[in-house]
């Protein structure tokens, strides 16, 4: 289970973090990315059991999805993931499903039509969002 590990990290990462501060953290976020192979509800579940006994134990815990962004490297456009793929058919979206670096085999920039497609952010799991208490 990938995701135990990565929630015990982002909760040592954080803990450390109010232990820096020498604050308390009320809140913080944590952003899953839509191309990550993780289970979002699962994170939240794990996160929400792993601070328990800790530093962090009364802090709220918010989970969100990041959408993933696309660069066009030729002309510098920004495109929204699934704006890219949603006119493609069912094959291509599966083949891109599992590997997402296809979108430029498959896909063309709106803008200019170039296939030179960059994924800038919606692929992995991050903290987003830290609110201490004043």
């Amino acid at each position: 289970m990938h995701e135990l590990v990565i929630v015990s990290g982002i909760i040592e990462a954080v803990s450390n973090l109010a232990r820096k501060e020498n604050k308390k953290i009320l809140r913080f976020t944590v952003a899953v990315g839509e191309l990550a192979s993780f289970d979002r509800a699962l994170i939240e579940e794990l996160l929400n059991e792993v601070k328990k006994g800790s530093i962090l134990e009364d802090t709220q815990v918010d989970v969100e999805v990041e959408k993933a962004d696309v660069l066009c490297k030729s002309c510098e456009s920004t495109w929204g993931f699934s704006d890219l793929i949603e006119p493609l058919g069912e094959n291509e979206k599966e083949m891109i499903h599992f590997l997402p670096e296809l979108v430029s085999s498959f896909s063309r920039c709106p803008k200019c039509g170039g296939r030179d497609l960059e994924i800038r952010s919606g692929r992995g799991i991050r903290v987003s969002y830290v609110e201490f208490e004043e």
